[in-house]
This record gives C-alpha cells, structure tokens and sequence, in this order.
C-alpha cells in the first residue's frame, strides 16, 4: 500500500484553469437563476453583492438576516420556506448542475510531480485527478461527492443550532426597534441549521475508512486546500488515525505571500512539529 496522501482543495481546480470558484458560481449560475438568487437575497439580504461574502460562501451560509425573514404568510414566517428550500432543497442540486458541466483540461501540470499511485483525499467535485492525471478512481475519496452524484454534493456551513442561537439573541439585542418573533426565528434556525455539512457526524461516519486508509500514510502532501476551519476536523481525524504521526512529513502548497506561513501555523496548532513541515511551495 502507497505510503503518501494528497490533500486536494479547490485551489487545484484552480490552478489547472477551472472555473469552480464561489464567486464563479455567482456570476455564471447563481446570478442568472432569479430563483436561486431570490432565496439568497431574502435569507442573507445585501451581503450577497459583496465579493467578500462570496470568498467565505460556505461559512456565510450560516449567517442569516433575520430581519429578512420575518415576514409571514398566512401565520408561516417565509424565511422558514426560503430556508428549507434553498439548504435542504435547492442549493445541492443545483451547485451540483453547476460543477457538471464545468470541463477539465485536457493537460495535467507535469511540474508537480504528481504520483499517481497514492491515495487521495478531495474536497472537490471534479473528476480532474481521474480524467487528466490518470488516478484510478478507488484511490480517490471525495470526501463531499463529485460530478458523478451531481444531486449529493454536499454544500454548505458549519454553524450548528447553538450558533444560531446566539446570532438570533445578537441580533435582537442590536435592532430593537424591529418587531421580533422569537417563535419564526427559532423555526428558521431549525431549518438554517440543516444545512450543515456536519463534518464530524460525516467522519464519525467514516471513521473506520479513515483507520483502514491512513493508519500508515508517511508523506502528506497538500495542495489546494487552505486548511479552512470547516473542512480542518478532517485533517484531525486523519492525524489521529495515523499510527506513526510524529514522524510523518508534510509539504504545504500555497498560492499568495504569506499563506505558507500562516498554514505552517495552523499545522503546529494540530501538533504537528516544525521539523516536519518541509519548506512549503508556492504555485
């Protein structure tokens, strides 16, 4: 069994040319389904016309607009049906209808010496290991579904019920001149909090497939994923699983100045020792 794991973010679509970006699900789907952009509208309001909110596109899905949604319907806050259908209903799919028809280039990037016989861990949905740099597909676990289960993409935030909560109580407390329905808050929040990726309920899972694949790994190689702290209790789990973790190494690819650094931070914070992190690359 190979010894080395790639970690592979969206950064690696990127680099390869594709376009799956959030900001290119805004402008080349989001923006032209008035459907889709009428339910972001109404639950998250204004911030959707800023470009920052669409950088942190996954974790901003669990920042409601409360004052967005009070309004109700024959006794139902709408926010409630905007809500179930944009989480649970629509945004999956469609996100998935999106990332289906984007194609992968026809030339891998023989720079990165990639080999292609380790095992992969992918956050993204595209097929671009397989279909460009050969990989066979059981070597590749995409950890949230890919192209092939376009309906089951996994798509979403990480706040629970608990961190709505607080969100609802803060913003009570900082618009008290608007009319407030605990009772339709409440309901949104159940519905908001759906549409979680529930990370760690998906690794518990999985937990023995993490064991079973990991337990040995010797080289973890990282491109493309910022080590976000959604996505981190996967690198965790993966850490914890590994029988030999003190002395494996690992190589850190990184796309802006200063993101070297800050992801050899964020390793030392999972206990990883600095002699272990080889030079980081830039790309």
């Amino acid at each position: 069994m190979t010894d080395k794991l790639y970690i592979v973010g969206n950064g690696f679509d990127l680099h390869h040319g594709l376009k799956t970006s959030y900001a290119d699900f805004r402008d080349n789907y989001a923006k032209k389904s008035p459907y889709l952009w009428d339910l972001l509208s109404v639950i998250y309001g204004e911030v959707i016309y800023n470009d920052m909110w669409w950088c942190d596109f996954e974790e901003m899905l669990g920042v409601v607009d409360y004052g967005h949604l009070m309004n109700s319907r024959n006794g139902t806050p709408l926010g409630f049906m905007k809500a179930r259908n944009l989480l649970k209903g629509s945004l999956p799919p469609l996100f998935g209808s999106w990332i289906k028809k984007i194609r992968c280039n026809d030339e891998p990037d023989n720079s990165l010496e990639i080999e292609t016989d380790s095992m992969f861990f992918s956050f993204n949905y595209t097929l671009l290991l397989e279909k460009v740099y050969g990989v066979m597909e059981e070597n590749v676990w995409h950890i949230h579904n890919s192209v092939k289960r376009p309906d089951d993409i996994i798509v979403g935030h990480d706040s629970d019920y608990r961190d709505l909560f607080v969100q609802m109580n803060n913003y009570k407390e900082n618009n008290p001149e608007e009319i407030f329905r605990i009772d339709f808050a409440q309901m949104i929040n159940e519905e908001v909090a759906k549409g979680a990726k529930n990370v760690k309920e998906r690794i518990a899972q999985n937990e023995d497939r993490f064991y079973d694949q990991y337990s040995s790994i010797k080289h973890f190689v990282v491109m493309g994923f910022s080590l976000n702290d959604i996505d981190l209790p996967y690198i965790e789990e993966m850490i914890k699983a590994n029988n030999n973790i003190s002395d494996a190494d690992w190589l850190l690819y990184y796309h802006q100045n200063g993101e070297g650094e800050r992801m050899i931070t964020k390793m030392l914070s999972l206990g990883i020792r600095r002699e272990k992190i080889l030079p980081p690359k830039m790309w």
